[in-house]
Parts: structure tokens; C-alpha cells; sequence
């Protein structure tokens, strides 16, 4: 049998907050990760031309035509991608 033991309200809405701060800094760091990596496509032109899959809102689609050789990133982890991006 498990023991219900009261929280003081205080501590219950100290937990909360925390927990709040906790999934803001997970999505502050996710879209910043995010812009980090559409910036680095951007400035790297020459990665629109290798292989990739891209999200263009509705479904995931292939881009590019040359095979990588290495494991280089030409989308981010979200799908984008500057050529979709840049044909609108």
C-alpha cells in the first residue's frame, strides 16, 4: 500500500515552474540548434547538390544527386532545406 504524502502548495508550484524552465530551455536550445544548422546550409552552398530528403510542409521528398562520401548533412533535422526554402 502506498503512503499519499501533502506537498506544501509552495513547493508544489516551486516544481512546476521548474518544470516549465526546463522544457523552455529544452525548446530554446532546440531552435537554436535548429537556426545553427540552416545557417551552416546556407553558407554552404555546394551541399544543395548531395543527396538529402526534405519536408516541404505536406510530405518528405528527394533532393539533389550526388551521393555524399561522407555522412554530411545537406537538410537539417527538421527537413529544411535551402532549395525549398529559396523555390518557395
Amino acid at each position: 500500500m502506498r503512503r499519499v504524502v501533502a506537498v506544501h502548495p509552495a513547493l508544489a508550484r516551486l516544481r512546476a515552474l521548474t518544470g516549465r524552465l526546463v522544457a523552455n530551455l529544452r525548446e530554446f536550445g532546440a531552435v537554436q540548434a535548429e537556426l545553427h544548422e540552416r545557417r551552416m546550409l546556407a553558407e554552404q552552398p555546394w551541399r544543395e547538390e548531395l543527396l538529402h530528403w526534405c519536408h516541404d510542409g505536406r510530405q518528405w521528398r528527394l533532393h539533389g544527386d550526388r551521393i555524399p562520401a561522407t555522412a554530411v548533412r545537406s537538410s537539417s533535422r527538421s527537413g529544411w532545406c535551402p532549395v525549398r526554402h529559396r523555390a518557395g
